[in-house]
């Protein structure tokens, strides 16, 4: 890079002493990468349209430029004929009469249904929370004392034992779920200190044609935390 910029080369010592001051560094590549990050931040900001932004291919010791737009995220199919991309979100909210610390799994699935428009065509396959599975219809459908139980203990005792089966996790045993938690690991709680601190918290939800049996994956589900 010295020789194609006029630079005199230096030895391997005098090299690392110039490449570790950030002036140097600040000037070159960081600089150009942050002003072409900032260009698209200002496109996002105005709501211009994908066309109008740009990926950037650079390599300065060449140098080489070379500008590409950006393809449109990929759709998945969702019910009713409606499609929707890994960046979109139904987001659900706590009320007055059902803040999200009391909130049902019955309740919660109630409103999953009626935010994504599924209708009585469809219903709710399955809900998982990361590696666990918190609701599967053909296991709890009928499970009432589950669906009465807030979402938000359902998804702690999850991480509590720290087993992605459904069996173990919601089995309600008092005695398993005291040795689980005098036995939790650091890993299980700083989970359940991030779970507490967190704005939100994202479920993967599959619905389910009655009429076919086709399963269709809902995008993320975000349940906000009234609190934060």
């Amino acid at each position: 890079r010295a020789i194609a910029y006029g630079i005199v080369p230096a030895d391997a010592m005098e090299t690392r002493r110039v490449a570790g001051r950030i002036v140097p560094a600040m000037i070159t590549t960081t600089a150009l990468v942050s002003s072409l990050s900032c260009l698209e931040l200002v496109k996002v900001l105005k709501g211009l349209p994908l066309k109008l932004h740009r990926n950037a291919f650079v390599n300065l010791a060449l140098p080489f430029f070379a500008f590409t737009a950006p393809l449109p995220a990929e759709e998945i199919a969702g019910v009713n004929g409606k499609t929707h991309t890994i960046w979109d979100r139904i987001v659900i909210k706590g009320s007055s009469k059902s803040p999200v610390e009391s909130m049902t799994l019955r309740k919660f699935l109630s409103k999953v249904q009626k935010k994504a428009s599924c209708g009585d065509e469809f219903e709710i396959a399955n809900l998982s929370f990361g590696p666990f599975m918190i609701y599967a219809n053909f296991l709890h459908s009928h499970d009432d004392e589950l669906l009465d139980t807030p979402l938000i203990d359902i998804v702690k005792d999850a991480i509590i034992s720290g087993d992605d089966g459904e069996d173990e996790m919601l089995s309600g045993d008092d005695a398993n779920k005291d040795e689980s938690v005098n036995n939790m690991t650091d890993e299980q709680m700083a989970a359940l200190k991030k779970l507490k601190e967190k704005r939100f918290i994202d479920f993967s939800v599959m619905v389910e044609s009655q009429e076919t049996g086709e399963e269709f994956e809902l995008p993320p589900i975000r349940l906000m935390n009234s609190e934060k």
